[in-house]
């Protein structure tokens, strides 16, 4: 990955978590610092997105579960690849922590990034994880609603182009609420990715709460 992306990415993460900081972010004792814990679980708006089978998806869908969901794109060379293979690992213990879990894929290419696409790269990561995407004018204020953000090219680029995109996991809570955030480690000539044993036992704690 080139320096000047990876740059742009931890930019990316940076100024996503800032949109939240308005809300109220509150560290409790035993989480790291990778992690911000809301301290008023965020309301998500009303949306609608298409899975991998074409079936909608919306906020009912969120609702009795722990949703991981993580941001990309199936040309992605390296961010994407690595965090989904992280998670994808770390599917069976997040299962023992909260049976009720279920890791998200949403991709941010809708140029390109089509269902039958989507559903072949999310299976070979792990056959459970669902993915999700939306036209742009769908897709852009839901994931402004998460604290997220991602940058496409102008209409007139057809391929060969980057989408720049955050890093985080956002995690929603069982009421279909954004209640934590886990952030990529970001060190320099290193691909921003999150800390699977971190999120984990992170993930311990504030599911208990």
């Amino acid at each position: 990955m080139k320096k000047t992306q990876i740059f742009l990415i931890a930019i990316l993460a940076l100024m996503a978590f800032s949109a939240g900081v308005y809300f109220s972010v509150e560290q409790e004792v035993g989480v790291s610092e990778q992690t911000h814990l809301y301290k008023q679980p965020r309301a998500i708006d009303d949306f609608v997105l298409t899975t991998q089978t074409g079936a909608s998806f919306s906020n009912g869908d969120l609702e009795g579960k722990w949703s991981f969901l993580f941001l990309g794109y199936l040309s992605c060379p390296d961010v994407c690849p690595t965090t989904m293979m992280k998670l994808s690992g770390l599917i069976p213990q997040l299962e023992e922590v909260a049976p009720n879990t279920q890791v998200l894929f949403l991709s941010v290419d809708p140029k390109r990034d089509k269902v039958e696409n989507i559903r072949d790269y999310t299976n070979y990561f792990h056959q459970s994880i669902l993915g999700l995407r939306a036209e742009h004018k769908a897709l852009y204020p839901f994931v402004r609603n998460l604290g997220l953000m991602y940058s496409i090219p102008p209409a007139e680029v057809e391929d060969g182009y980057y989408v720049d995109h955050s890093g985080s996991v956002v995690l929603i809570n069982p009421q279909g609420e954004i209640h934590a955030m886990f952030k990529p480690e970001v060190e320099l000539g290193q691909v921003p990715s999150i800390n699977p044993t971190t999120m984990l036992e992170d993930f311990k704690l504030i599911s208990v709460k």
